[in-house]
């Protein structure tokens, strides 16, 4: 084979693989986006493959191609949609100069999560899979502690500085710790009862909460 025939082979096998992974995010887009569908609508036990799998408009082998189980989709959603949501976050304050503005842009991002209907339904998912005893509890965890307890300090520092005492930075980390769950029971109430809470309403609630649990 010559330089130039070496040469247009790497380039079409190059071309190749990027075509397949690219197919390959696509598919997994597509599945990601019919699993959170079924377990916001029907929770993580009633959810079934074959519906998901018929929503992303696949067959069921081809959810297994890329997830071995029912839950390893879900923590996949869950690791996709909420912590890289999550770290996301974090660079945009990271990359804002201003300290002052930081908690405005957090405040705006975290009311943004809540208006989202399926973001309180996926995290109590999660904590339910979790307490109900999963095989993967150890994995839950982690992504637990990915999502909230790694990053506390450093995110109390990106919003207050560095210079707070540790009983001042102790606190906001308590606070910040049961925010979750809080910010998800506003969004569960709204799904349970939405003629009672209007969008308008759980986003103002919800401001008015994060001003109460993000304060220095």
């Amino acid at each position: 084979m010559s330089r130039g025939e070496e040469n247009n082979f790497s380039r079409s096998s190059w071309r190749s693989r990027s075509w397949h992974a690219s197919r390959t995010g696509d598919t997994k887009t597509r599945i990601l986006d019919a699993a959170q569908e079924m377990f916001v609508a029907v929770g993580l036990e009633r959810a079934q493959l074959e519906e998901v799998a018929t929503h992303a408009g696949y067959t069921r082998g081809a959810i297994y191609a890329h997830y071995s189980s029912k839950e390893d989709l879900f923590l996949a959603l869950v690791e996709q949609r909420v912590l890289a949501n999550f770290e996301q976050m974090i660079e945009t304050l990271r990359g804002e100069e201003e300290q002052a503005n930081r908690i405005g842009m957090f405040r705006f991002w975290m009311v943004a999560q809540v208006s989202d209907p399926s973001f309180g339904t996926l995290m109590l998912e999660f904590k339910l899979h979790a307490v109900r005893g999963s095989q993967s509890l150890e994995r839950l965890q982690a992504l637990h502690d990915a999502i909230f307890r790694s990053t506390a300090h450093q995110f109390v520092a990106l919003l207050f500085g560095t210079d707070l005492p540790s009983t001042r930075r102790e606190g906001i980390e308590r606070r910040l710790a049961v925010m979750g769950s809080v910010i998800s029971a506003v969004a569960l109430e709204r799904r349970f009862r939405p003629q009672s809470l209007s969008r308008t309403d759980v986003q103002t609630l919800a401001a008015e909460l994060l001003d109460v649990l993000v304060r220095p």
